[in-house]
């Protein structure tokens, strides 16, 4: 149940948004309805991670993982296989 209510939020943002962003990119896998991460590359370091969605002194242990963005970050290798702006 709390993931399809997330799925749903970060599916509204992204159509009230009305153009490309992580919320709509079949890449991007949430965490939360505010922030997830880029599957597109291969994982870096937990600096490299947290660092790109402004995350400095994290006091939690993080390993290497994808690149975290916020909901509404936008890059070149944006897909929507579902067209949910269509």
């Amino acid at each position: 149940m709390i993931n399809s209510c997330t799925q749903d939020f970060v599916d509204k943002f992204y159509i009230k948004h009305g153009k490309p962003c992580c919320a709509g990119c079949d890449w991007w896998r949430w965490h939360n309805s505010l922030i997830g991460d880029c599957t597109r590359n291969a994982p870096v370091s937990s600096y490299e991670a947290l660092a790109f969605a402004g995350i400095e002194n994290c006091s939690m242990s993080a390993g290497a993982s994808h690149i975290q963005t916020t909901r509404d970050y936008v890059c070149g290798d944006f897909i929507d296989s579902d067209n949910l702006l269509a």
